[in-house]
């Protein structure tokens, strides 16, 4: 560890002395040297050149305009412009989410501070729409704002909150563009429109103090995170700063206002979440802005090397980083949507580093990882689970991008893996190179090196920190299979207990409901952030966190136990067509014990199906939740009839901690002890319609409902912000010995399932286990086995079975497969396998009469009754050895090893 340190600070101070060389504009991204290679891309790539004819269409307006009206733009800034009201400290509440106070009087317009960290919404949580810059009011001194209203189609007079910074910061974007367009073209019109926006804004901010309030305030934003609405600014300063000095613009401002930007985001901010990893490349690049190198130097060893903590305040630098916030494969500990965030502002501070003599890539490798990770945990449409505080997000080409310049430069073991993982990107249309924008232009590779190898997903995996398993079989976008099981107390988490999201057809089919309006809007902390709004079971109407919080940050819900999984992570599986999960959860808000099994089967290469099993303990009732996307859902009986509902409302208990107040449109199905099927319908345009049906086999005393949810965001293209449809099954009493159960099929146009019939065995089932028969319209059938442990046996006519999960496959009522997922023995009729000492996962599948192909974790038997055969061959990968039989009752068994892709024949 000390020789370690000892290297990183070798390396820190040959880098500093080599910065401190740096004089030249620009410096922050390229080089004057790189000016030809970025104008030899734009002439010979036609993305690059795309980027550069959108940049000028999108400015040279605004720069013409400004040769002949510079107040134009300038007087659409939000300023502080009146006389005795030009503030230069303000003040926030306690909480750091509004202001409260405005004091100083500065000789120029100063920067108008946002009144609060989010946008404007109205009370039913539509936002507000953000004026055009040519919407705006010149010179405005108001403080509130003409907003159109989406709801009623007119306009309201409201405080425009976080718009102030959000329409600065489109300004902001616009003098960037305009900078590098003046470095690659050498037209002065562009210069002029630049500096003019960054004179008027540094003028008015070297004036101003960072607000004061608790650490999460910044500079000129009312969260540190906002104050990344100036790094365009910084940029374009760094294009055009020699045209500044030579135009006799005063400079002598921008240090000062550099350092109170480097120096606001390096001491607030938070660390123990993604905020000053968001921060980070605005602090990077306002450091590297600096004139004074020991300045420089300083603030930029913030993000090299030491960190800031005081208290929840400060900064983590990257070796602490590496350590604390990224998992072993590079994912940010926490959801998925927040990934992207704090990754892509590390890695672009990294690639500003590299630029300016810093090894970064080369001394964290960490961050190659990084920059792909959340293709691992993506949905074969390449989206990632939706839980926690997060919306429907995916894997970021531009952080990739990055990671391709570090890893072609430096030669990575990754790079492989890294080109395949763009490849998949670009082929599935989740990325165009045109769509790069201003770093793309000025820094991407001209090309992307062909990928040497195919991207492979693992079947199954985990994200630790938010107790997430998935399990996947298929890549294809429309037949892939994917379901996943989360549930822990983490940074951003809701509260959930054991939920689930699972895949079909293309889309995420069962969805999680994402976030609400904002983090502080009722909707978000009362159903969005709580159990009701997602695919799991709510104990006594009362699941909740304990305290009970919904809000942004940490909800204490304790989390799920991995009890059982095949394939484990990342580990090869036993068989193609077959896996699953059995989680564990305690309520401990409503002290209540839950397991669920989840499984992924194979039917076909087209077809397959899921099967969730979820036992709850709890004595005064439970009720299991579904949300699907879709707009249509009914109940039908096993004829396909439509089963009658009547209009209720939803069960509360007490103050309603889940959310059930939120559905509506409520129909009630009870006393009804039948086999029911919740058909889900999603209409497509010109395309056959898809469903997703629900098989629940019939059990006593349980009440069927359907209802809306509130609008989602994490639906898909055409049903973001509707309400979506759910299906609920209410028990009275434990769900235990008799747990819900539902088999899950997504299939394409009417009357095409594959799944004709479920059936629960009753007399084979009871509290430690479930067996279910499921019988398909290609006249194959499986019989799923659950087990709450390896401890209970069953042991019926033809079937036996001792574990955690297990299938039968049978075709013409003889066994083709038999899978162990984990446990001691599975056996259908003539054919067991059994484990020799420790728990096994194993699978047989019958080649032809005399032979079968098997894969097993550890060494098992297999036992076939009414035979007297005396030896057997074993075949592994060509190597053939005899292995004698023993006698096993009225047949024989023979001991087959742990092996993978064997065959048995005799």
């Amino acid at each position: 560890m000390k020789r370690n340190k000892i290297g990183l600070l070798i390396f820190l101070l040959f880098s500093l002395l080599q910065l401190r060389a740096q004089q030249s504009n620009p410096h922050i991204l390229v080089k004057p040297e790189d000016k030809q290679a970025v104008l030899d891309k734009i002439d010979k790539q036609l993305w690059a050149k795309t980027i550069f004819d959108n940049m000028r269409k999108n400015v040279e307006s605004y720069a013409d305009r400004h040769q002949t009206d510079k107040e134009w733009i300038l007087s659409r800034y939000l300023m502080n412009r009146v006389p005795g009201k030009r503030y230069t400290t303000v003040y926030s509440d306690n909480s750091g989410k509004k202001l409260i106070k405005w004091e100083g009087d500065a000789p120029v317009p100063t920067v108008r501070v946002n009144t609060y960290l989010r946008t404007p919404i109205t009370e039913k949580g539509s936002s507000y729409r953000k004026p055009t810059i040519e919407e705006l009011v010149p010179n405005d001194t108001c403080r509130l704002m003409f907003l159109f209203n989406p709801e009623t189609g007119e306009k309201e007079w409201v405080d425009p909150q976080a718009y102030i910074t959000s329409i600065n910061s489109d300004i902001n974007k616009l003098a960037q563009d305009a900078a590098i367009l003046y470095w690659l073209t050498g037209e002065e019109k562009f210069a002029t429109f630049a500096a003019d926006i960054i004179d008027q804004w540094a003028k008015g901010a070297y004036y101003q103090e960072p607000i004061v309030g608790p650490c999460r305030t910044g500079f000129l934003d009312m969260q540190t995170l906002g104050d990344a609405a100036s790094r365009s600014l910084i940029v374009a300063y760094d294009f055009i700063k020699p045209f500044m000095r030579q135009k006799n613009y005063d400079l002598s401002y921008y240090d000062t206002v550099f350092e109170k930007i480097a120096s606001t985001l390096a001491f607030r901010g938070y660390w123990n979440n993604n905020w000053y990893a968001a921060e980070s490349s605005t602090m990077v690049f306002a450091a590297l802005s600096l004139e004074n190198p020991q300045k420089r130097d300083y603030y930029l060893q913030f993000f090299l090397e030491k960190d800031t903590i005081n208290g929840s305040c400060g900064q983590l630098a990257l070796p602490s980083t590496v350590e604390k916030w990224l998992t072993h494969d590079g994912h940010w500990k926490e959801p998925g949507g927040y990934h992207n965030y704090p990754v892509g502002n590390l890695l672009v501070a990294a690639l500003a580093l590299e630029n300016n003599g810093f090894d970064v890539f080369l001394q964290f490798p960490a961050l190659f990882r990084a920059s792909y990770a959340m293709l691992k945990y993506s949905f074969p449409n390449l989206t990632v689970s939706a839980f926690g505080d997060t919306g429907r997000s995916s894997q970021s080409a531009e952080s990739l991008e990055i990671g391709l310049i570090g890893a072609v430069k430096y030669k990575q073991p990754e790079l492989p893996e890294m080109l395949a993982s763009m490849k998949k990107l670009m082929d599935g249309g989740k990325y165009r190179r045109d769509d790069s924008g201003f770093v793309g232009l000025l820094c991407y590779l001209p090309e992307i090196p062909e990928a040497t190898s195919s991207f492979e997903w693992p079947r199954t995996g985990t994200l630790d920190f938010a107790r997430y398993y998935l399990q996947r079989n298929g890549t294809d976008p429309k037949t892939g299979l994917m379901v996943g099981v989360q549930g822990a107390t983490y940074n951003h988490n809701h509260c959930n207990g054991m939920a689930m999201e699972l895949y079909g057809l293309g889309e995420v089919m069962g969805i999680d409901a994402g976030t609400g309006p904002n983090y502080e809007h009722p909707m978000h902390r009362n159903y969005y952030s709580q159990w009701a709004a997602h695919n799991t079971v709510v104990a006594a109407g009362a699941s909740s966190s304990v305290p009970f919080s919904g809000s942004a940050g940490t909800k204490q819900i304790g989390e799920i136990e991995l009890a059982a999984m095949e394939p484990m992570p990342d580990k090869e599986a036993v068989s193609p067509d077959y896996s699953f999960t059995d989680t564990r959860y305690f309520d401990k808000s409503t002290n209540t014990n839950q397991l669920r099994t989840l499984a992924v089967v194979r039917t076909s290469p087209s077809s397959g199906y899921y099967v969730d099993i979820f036992r709850s303990d709890n004595e005064v009732s439970n009720d299991y939740v579904y949300h699907n996307m879709g707009e249509g859902l009914v109940l039908t009986d096993k004829k396909s009839d439509v089963l009658k509902t009547v209009s209720t409302n939803y069960p509360l208990t007490g103050k309603d901690y889940p959310g059930f107040r939120f559905f509506t449109d409520v129909q009630k199905l009870e006393n009804y002890s039948g086999n029911i099927t919740a058909l889900f319908t999603i209409k497509e345009n010109e395309l056959p319609d898809k469903y997703m049906q629900v098989l629940v086999p019939g059990a006593k005393d349980r009440t069927y409902f359907t209802a809306l949810s509130p609008k989602v965001k994490t639906s898909g293209h055409q049903y973001k912000n509707l309400p979506q449809p759910v299906f609920t099954v209410r028990a009275q009493g434990e769900a235990w010995a008799e747990p819900f159960i539902a088999v899950f099929e997504p299939f394409e146009g009417t009357g095409n399932q594959s799944i004709k019939a479920v059936e629960k065995i009753e007399e084979l089932s009871s509290s430690q286990n479930t067996v279910l028969k499921v019988y398909n319209r290609n006249n194959t059938e499986q019989i799923v086995l659950q087990g709450n442990d390896c401890e209970a046996r069953i042991d019926g006519k033809d079937i036996r079975f001792q574990g955690y999960f297990g299938i039968v496959s049978l075709k013409n009522n003889q066994p083709e497969h038999l899978y162990l997922g984990k446990g001691k023995e599975i056996g259908y009729g003539p054919v067991s396998l059994k484990a020799e000492k420790e728990h096994v996962s194993a699978e047989i599948r019958k080649i032809d009469k005399n032979s079968y192909w098997v894969n097993c974790t550890h060494p098992m038997k297999l036992i076939l009754e009414n035979s007297t055969i005396k030896e057997v061959i074993l075949d592994i990968n060509g190597l053939s050895q005899k292995i004698t039989t023993e006698p096993a009752g009225k047949g024989m068994s023979v001991s087959i090893p742990s092996v993978m892709g064997a065959v048995v024949k005799w």
